[in-house]
């Protein structure tokens, strides 16, 4: 049980370290994506896309020997070809943001939960602020 009395300022140091420790590797990923490229290739290699951390495309690009296709397959090989580039941006933003911890998160989410009980609060009170 939580008892607020033996909350010692060691206590709130180790959380504001810690917390301050995840903002600063949020911010370090969150540069990453900034830079982060997604490319794809389709049509045995004539027809490239490339797009940004957002799946937003950035260029495509066509080997001459892609003008011979005739214009579906054109079509579906450039629709292919963005699909790959936006599943490898999706796949290096997981690399680089890695997976959460959820035991660790809920395990933060109870101490809140049972701190904030302690202190007379209610939790996950929906009630707009000031009211």
């Amino acid at each position: 049980m939580f008892d607020p009395a033996r909350l010692g300022p060691d206590d709130f140091a180790r959380v504001a370290e810690e917390s301050m420790e995840s903002v600063r590797r949020l911010g370090d990923a969150l540069g990453g994506l900034a830079g982060l490229k997604g490319e794809g290739a389709a049509g045995g290699g004539l027809v490239g896309a490339v797009v940004d951390a957002g799946g937003r495309l950035e260029g495509v690009t066509l080997d001459p020997r892609a003008l011979r296709m005739d214009s579906r397959s054109l079509a579906e090989a450039i629709t292919e070809a963005v699909r790959a580039a936006q599943d490898d941006a999706r796949a290096r933003a997981d690399a680089l943001l890695g997976a959460p911890d959820v035991p660790a998160l809920d395990g933060m989410l109870a101490w809140l939960e049972e701190t904030a009980r302690a202190m007379g609060e209610t939790p996950y009170d929906d009630r707009p602020p000031g009211r």
